[in-house]
C-alpha cells in the first residue's frame, strides 16, 4: 500500500526547491532522527512523522520568525500535501499556542496546539533540538523558562510525560540508549 505522505526523497526535493538554508536542513534532519526514534517506540504513524519532521520548518525558506509556521502551511498547501501533514506543520512550534496566544504573536486565527500523537512527537522533537544539538528535556525546559516561556515549558513537560509513558521509557533515556545524538551528528552533515 502506498502512502499519501511524501517520502524522505520527496521532502529533500521540496527543501531544495524552496532553497531551505543548509543550517535549517541540518536541524530538520536532526529533528527527524529524534522524532522517528520516539515515533517507532510509541506507535505513531511513521510516514506522517517522517514527512512532518522533515518539513516542519519549510517556512524558514521565507522567514525565520514565528511567521515561518504560516509560510510552512502555505508551502505545504501549494504542494497539495495531505491535511494531517499540513496540520502537523502548523502545530509544531513551542509546544503549541492557543488561538489567543497566536493572535498576540500575529499569527492567523487558529489553534496551534499539538493534538495528535504525531503532532506531539514532532513538536517535542523540535523543541529538544537546538540548531542541531540534541538537548535533554530538563535543558530544553530551562531554556524556555530563561526566555520567559513558562507556558511552553509546562506544556513541554506534559507532552514529554505522555510520550515517555507511551514509549514505556523516559524519552531522554531512550535517546541516550539508542545513541541518537551520535547518529544524528554523523548523518545530518551531508543531508540532501
Amino acid at each position: 500500500m502506498s502512502s499519501n505522505y511524501p517520502s524522505s526523497e520527496d521532502c529533500s526535493r521540496m527543501m531544495r526547491e524552496e532553497m531551505l538554508p543548509a543550517v535549517v536542513v541540518r536541524h530538520v534532519c536532526t529533528v527527524n532522527i529524534v522524532a522517528m526514534t520516539i515515533a517507532q517506540r510509541c506507535g505513531a504513524d511513521l510516514e506522517l512523522v517522517n514527512a512532518a519532521s522533515l518539513l516542519h520548518d519549510i517556512g524558514r525558506s521565507r522567514t525565520h520568525g514565528v511567521q515561518h509556521v504560516t509560510e510552512g502551511v502555505r508551502i505545504a498547501r501549494e504542494h497539495d500535501l495531505p491535511e494531517p501533514l499540513v496540520l502537523c506543520i502548523s502545530r509544531h512550534i513551542a509546544s503549541g499556542f492557543t488561538s489567543e496566544e497566536a493572535k498576540e504573536l500575529g499569527l492567523p486565527d487558529g489553534d496551534y496546539m499539538p493534538v495528535t500523537l504525531e503532532d506531539k512527537v514532532v513538536s517535542f522533537a523540535d523543541n529538544l533540538v537546538s540548531d542541531r544539538s540534541i538537548k535533554t528535556t530538563a535543558q530544553t525546559v530551562e531554556r524556555m523558562r530563561s526566555k520567559g516561556f513558562e507556558l511552553s515549558a509546562a506544556r513541554m513537560l506534559v507532552i514529554g510525560k505522555e510520550l515517555s509513558e507511551l514509549c514505556g521509557e523516559d524519552i531522554d533515556l531512550l535517546l541516550e540508549k539508542d545513541k541518537v545524538r551520535e547518529i544524528a551528528h554523523g548523518r545530518c552533515d551531508g543531508f540532501i
